[in-house]
């Protein structure tokens, strides 16, 4: 119901909001060499965790693959009023346009507090909780190919985990 619910919500807003239109975002998003992706992340995971105390590394290997996920399809959406994205089939995620801060609760129960941004090519969330800081940055490559950035950041963790996925459009 969600994913229907999301769709028609991505049909009814493409012509609805201007300042998407620049960027041009809204759809649905097919991940690009799917093969060798999921690969990828695992070394990115490996780079964060090999600049950890030895003692926290399987722990650490363990949450930042949970907090990671490869989307093999992606669903972009913006209204007057808000942003949404959908990976795959998990739940949409929502930020408010008009507020500075967007507040709400995860899954486990933690406080999320969310922005967003827009520029002439690209939006971007930033997700703060008490774990830290996840910044989602979809860029327009071009009409029909999408790079997604996601940086994760953490006072427990030494440096951020940044990896990058290319789609394209459905």
């Amino acid at each position: 119901m969600k994913k229907s619910i999301l769709a028609s919500f991505v049909l009814a807003s493409a012509f609805s909001m201007p300042s998407m239109a620049s960027a041009n975002l809204s759809g649905v998003w097919t991940l690009q060499d799917a093969n060798n992706t999921q690969a990828t992340l695992e070394s990115a995971i490996e780079g964060v965790v090999q600049d950890m105390n030895f003692v926290y590394r399987t722990i650490g290997r363990m949450v930042l693959k949970r907090e990671t996920h490869v989307c093999n399809s992606l669903m972009l959406a913006t209204s007057d009023e808000s942003f949404l994205w959908q990976c795959d089939e998990i739940p949409a995620n929502e930020l408010a346009l008009s507020a500075n801060k967007t507040e709400t609760m995860s899954d486990d129960g933690r406080l999320i507090t969310g922005s967003y941004k827009e520029g002439d090519r690209y939006v971007a969330t930033i997700l703060e909780s008490e774990r830290g800081i996840r910044t989602n940055l979809w860029r327009m490559l071009n009409e029909n190919e999408l790079e997604y950035t996601t940086t994760l950041e953490s006072d427990k963790m030494p440096k951020p985990l940044t990896w990058k996925l290319k789609y394209t459009r459905n």
